[in-house]
């Protein structure tokens, strides 16, 4: 075995060698002075390329910085003038802020701050501000951004400068943004043309396919503040709790209780058992929120088939709902076997029947564990 071992090392050893060599002289070609220098060459221009970007670009945002001052030194006054003039913008001051909103950055930043000036004034100030902008055809401009083939945040930018100078007429084209596939550009059309138009603007509730987040429903919430004059939408909410998109369904409820439509609550009622969770807990917040004489009757009737978060706020609110005649169907759950909804119970059986302190007590003797517990917290509650 030694021998046939050894035969074979010798064998192998002019291969190695071969390898050895050829990888040597593969390292000498690429390392050689004159490739050595190729590549200096060339890390030295991708660094003055690198240089010299980094420079341009910097260049470039010192130039705009002082132009943006260059153009502020020459609008502001000019707008500041019209806002504390009696008549409308002179064609003097009119004519010369064109001649300056030439310059697409200047008409920008007059865009932003005709915006900001009728954001921060209200009455004839912000007026004359909306009229200015259709004087200077800065509107042309705002429209350009909402083209086809624009980008997204063109499009949201464009819509809206449109809705904040209440641009009315803008109403129908914006609308064919609600449901668009970008979602910035979706949220600023919807909150837009509720904006424009008040409640007749939420007839894109109707066609919606995509969600409508929280916080969007807020910010629609917040636009319809805005007009004081209520409107029935009792003809219109049936149709949106039974929309395929779930979150108009839950923005549906939200309505339903913000501006009291209490001749809904049979539709209200369905909700409670939506193949959606939400839809589900945001029906119990309605009904509460939507309270007469039959809220704690709904309420412990849907209670077998609620959640458990959904069961905790029905007996939350049975607290202040609930009155002696169902006072039997809560002491029921003091035998549920969740401790949690015990408490719940206990706590709004004492404040819904005179006896609710005894029974309590009662049990504190069949049950010391968890009632004990449960009976010191109860008293001890404001």
């Amino acid at each position: 075995m030694t021998e046939i071992a050894h035969i074979l090392v010798e064998s192998l050893l002019p291969s190695f060698d071969n390898l050895l060599l050829g990888r040597i002289s593969l390292l000498d070609k690429l390392f050689d002075q004159e490739t050595l220098n190729t590549l200096l060459k060339i890390m030295i221009g991708m660094i003055a390329i690198v240089v010299v970007a980094i420079y341009t670009i910097l260049y470039q945002k010192k130039h705009r910085h002082f132009k943006i001052l260059a153009i502020k030194n020459l609008l502001e006054p000019l707008i500041t003038t019209i806002l504390i003039e009696d008549a409308l913008a002179s064609k003097k001051i009119v004519a010369k802020i064109g001649k300056i909103v030439e310059d697409p950055l200047a008409r920008q930043y007059c865009i932003d701050e005709l915006i900001r000036c009728k954001q921060n004034y209200s009455g004839e100030a912000a007026e004359k501000m909306v009229h200015l902008y259709g004087e200077l055809g800065l509107k042309n401009y705002s429209l350009k951004k909402i083209r086809k083939g624009q980008p997204w945040y063109k499009k949201a930018r464009g819509i809206q400068e449109l809705y904040m100078m209440e641009q009315r007429d803008c109403y129908e084209l914006i609308e064919q943004f609600t449901n668009s596939k970008d979602e910035f550009v979706r949220m600023e059309a919807q909150i837009a043309v509720v904006h424009l138009i008040g409640f007749k603007g939420l007839q894109f509730l109707d066609f919606v396919s995509h969600p409508i987040t929280e916080w969007q429903q807020l910010k629609l919430l917040e636009q319809l503040k805005l007009f004081p004059k209520k409107s029935d939408l009792s003809h219109k909410i049936p149709g949106w709790l039974n929309a395929e998109n779930h979150t108009v369904v839950i923005f549906a409820l939200r309505l339903t209780y913000e501006y009291q439509q209490l001749g809904l609550i049979d539709a209200l009622k369905a909700s409670l058992y939506h193949a959606s969770a939400e839809v589900r807990s945001q029906a119990v917040k309605a009904i509460i929120q939507l309270e007469d004489q039959f809220t704690p009757t709904i309420l412990l009737d849907y209670f077998k088939d609620a959640s458990r978060n959904n069961q905790i706020l029905i007996l939350d609110a049975m607290r202040l709902l609930a009155t002696a005649e169902e006072s039997d169907k809560i002491e029921a759950l003091l035998d549920h076997p969740d401790d949690t909804i015990k408490l719940k119970a206990a706590a709004a059986l004492v404040h819904c029947s005179k006896k609710g302190i005894h029974l309590l007590k009662e049990k504190t003797l069949s049950a010391p564990e968890p009632f004990q517990r449960i009976f010191q917290h109860i008293i001890s509650m404001p």
